[in-house]
């Protein structure tokens, strides 16, 4: 991935693409980051389409996960592969069978989050020794990053219950309405 907003991003072509293309388009990106008012009106237009966006790097919630992976991983690729693939394991594992769009939200939250308190907690544990102020930043730090993961854990647990339908029974002349795991009886 690019490492700044200037660099343009890595495009492969897709099977069947006409590469010139590709290089018309990667040009226009150039031209619009520029200033061409022209060429940004392009790629407006080409950013409608769906996975543009995250081509060009809009989610900005992948780019902050991308760069918590490289900080833990730094250049050991066996690391990185290693962490993405326990990262799509959660992913899979939180997600559920039929998630919706604000679960999926939710559950990339949960994983950056879960991500982030863990790289604190390994470069803490990973110093041999420190002044008071650094174990005090550190402390904080991580208390702070618990109370993030908690609450993405939390939030993604209160959008499931609420998403349970509501079920209605009626037994002769008596209503048991159920929802959330409650029973209410009328």
């Amino acid at each position: 991935m690019p490492k700044s907003s200037t660099e343009q991003p890595a495009v492969a072509p897709a099977p069947g693409r006409d590469t010139g293309v590709l290089k018309e388009f990667s040009a226009t990106l150039r031209k619009a980051q520029q200033g061409d008012t022209t060429a940004l009106a392009n790629v407006r237009e080409a950013l409608k389409k769906p996975g543009v966006p995250d081509l060009l790097r809009g989610n900005v919630a992948r780019e902050a996960l991308s760069a918590l992976v490289n900080a833990y991983a730094g250049t050991n690729p066996v690391a990185r592969e290693a962490v993405l693939c326990k990262l799509d394991e959660m992913r899979l594992e939180l997600s559920g069978p039929n998630p919706s769009s604000l679960e999926k939200f939710l559950v990339e939250r949960v994983l950056a989050t879960w991500l982030h308190l863990h790289t604190i907690e390994a470069a803490y544990a990973s110093k041999e020794s420190m002044s008071l102020a650094q174990g005090q930043y550190y402390q904080k730090t991580m208390t702070a990053a618990q109370k993030r993961y908690l609450a993405a854990i939390k939030g993604l647990a209160e959008v499931r219950k609420l998403a349970l339908p509501a079920l209605q029974v009626n037994i002769a002349k008596k209503q048991v309405n159920v929802a959330a795991g409650t029973v209410t009886s009328y």
